[in-house]
């Protein structure tokens, strides 16, 4: 009997032994699982306006301001990796643009001095996207459509023996957009967004008026911003 114990514990020992050199296995990564885009979202987003603006008196001038607005759309994917969808964005905008020029007193023919301003403070589109999903939680877009924007014109001026003409006007005025961007889902029902927008308001004229100097100005000013924006969208 103690002979047989012995041998028990001893294969035991072995046993354990041999246990012991065994590999271990490494814990199975959660697989990556692919967004599913169609649906639709809302969101906000944040980030900077650029304007390139010209008046027929001076040449382009420029600005930098502050954009911050929301967004709402849908998408539809397809085909497996395709995705089209349409979508509507407001922004209100810190920019206001300033340049020096000249204007001509068709009365007189005297050429003074002007200072032209202009304010937007309002940004909206509506437009249609397509994109690729590119790898499982990410797609890259392309999209573009209709934008407003709404502006507040003002010019400076003061004519020989004339007191100084302040003259004003505000106007919402209707043009195109086309950007790009792309947009990870990071989240269940949660994506970020990185986009760049182009907004083109053609060349439009403009009678800015002061009643009480009894003076006005007409010109034409052609209005471009471009916007970078960083966002969040929720999806459902």
């Amino acid at each position: 009997m103690l002979k047989i114990g012995a041998g028990l514990a001893l294969l035991g020992a072995v046993t354990c032994a041999h246990a012991a050199d065994l590999p271990l296995k490494a814990a199975a990564k959660a697989p990556v699982v692919a967004a599913a885009w169609t649906g639709c979202f809302v969101g906000a987003q944040l980030g900077a306006a650029i304007s390139d603006d010209k008046i027929r008196s001076s040449g382009d001038f420029t600005s930098t301001g502050a954009a911050a607005g929301g967004q709402i759309g849908c998408d539809y994917q397809f085909a497996p990796n395709w995705v089209v969808g349409v979508g509507a964005q407001a922004l209100w905008l810190d920019l206001t643009s300033r340049t020096a020029g000249r204007l001509v007193d068709f009365a007189t023919g005297a050429v003074v001095p002007s200072q032209f301003t202009v304010r937007n403070d309002f940004l909206a589109a509506a437009t249609a996207r397509i994109g690729y999903s590119f790898a499982p939680t990410w797609l890259a877009y392309g999209k573009g459509g209709a934008a407003w924007t709404h502006e507040k014109s003002d010019i400076v001026f003061t004519l020989p023996a004339r007191p100084t003409i302040d003259g004003k006007g505000e106007r919402t005025v209707t043009g195109w957009t086309a950007g790009a961007g792309v947009e990870w889902a990071f989240a269940p029902h949660w994506t970020a967004v990185l986009e760049y927008d182009y907004y083109d308001f053609g060349d439009n004229a403009f009678r800015l008026t002061d009643p009480r100097n009894r003076g006005f100005a007409t010109g034409s000013l052609k209005d471009r911003i471009n916007t970078v924006s960083v966002g969040v969208n929720y999806r459902f």
